[in-house]
């Protein structure tokens, strides 16, 4: 009981962020639906872990619980986030190449 409580002001908190971040123009409004429903999912799972076993065995992991669905769907989006990370990485070193190529190029005439 006393970690979904904590678990829950946690995603209250974590979502008011997200707010603020939205406001503030940090982030887009897709972004910022994005992480909301985020952690407005972890705190549903948190506050109804039963919902997360009916989901599993609906989806077909019967021999799995709700806990093993919310780990799968966690780590793929882990890895969904991390390829959006490498390729806005790599977006960046492109443009700052492309920059300096430009600046090399106006400081030699």
């Amino acid at each position: 009981m006393l970690i979904q409580i904590i678990t829950t002001i946690v995603v209250l908190f974590l979502i008011t962020r997200v707010g603020g971040r939205l406001k503030r123009r940090e982030i887009t409004f897709k972004e910022a639906l994005f992480w909301a429903l985020l952690w407005f999912g972890v705190g549903i799972v948190v506050l109804y872990p039963k919902l997360a076993d009916r989901v599993a065995s609906y989806i077909g992991l019967q021999t799995a619980t709700g806990i093993d669905l919310v780990v799968y769907i966690a780590v793929g989006l882990a890895f969904y986030l991390i390829f959006r990370l490498f390729v806005h990485i790599e977006r960046v070193e492109r443009d700052i190449t492309k920059i300096i190529r430009h600046l090399a190029l106006k400081d030699e005439e």
